[in-house]
């Protein structure tokens, strides 16, 4: 998933027991809000000088074993380096949780 507009986000409910979201850090990529079953949890900037990928953006772990929603949110911009302008993006490359029966999904 790829969107630049603010407010727009992305939500994944799954039945586990942890979840590690990863994505990229780097000079276009901004801030993001995480919510956990719909309560406000942190938010990251993802601005770095180089692009970095697989990352690991937020990560839960040792959790009950039910089911749980983790949403993002693109929240803001943070400026370019090499343009000097406000630049931003929600991405995400993967999303991983687990459950004790089946060790990775």
């Amino acid at each position: 998933m790829l969107t630049d507009r603010l407010g727009d986000y992305m939500s994944f409910t799954f039945t586990g027991t942890s979840i590690s979201i990863i994505g990229t850090v780097g000079v276009k990529q901004g801030y993001l809000d995480f919510y956990w079953d719909d309560q406000y949890i942190t938010t990251i900037d993802r601005g770095r000088p180089e692009l970095e990928c697989d990352q690991v953006l937020f990560e839960l772990t040792d959790m009950v074993l039910k089911e749980y929603t983790v949403a993002m949110v693109l929240s803001g911009k943070g400026i370019n380096p090499n343009t000097g302008k406000e630049d931003g993006v929600l991405s995400i490359q993967r999303v991983i949780y687990t459950e004790p029966d089946d060790p990775v999904k």
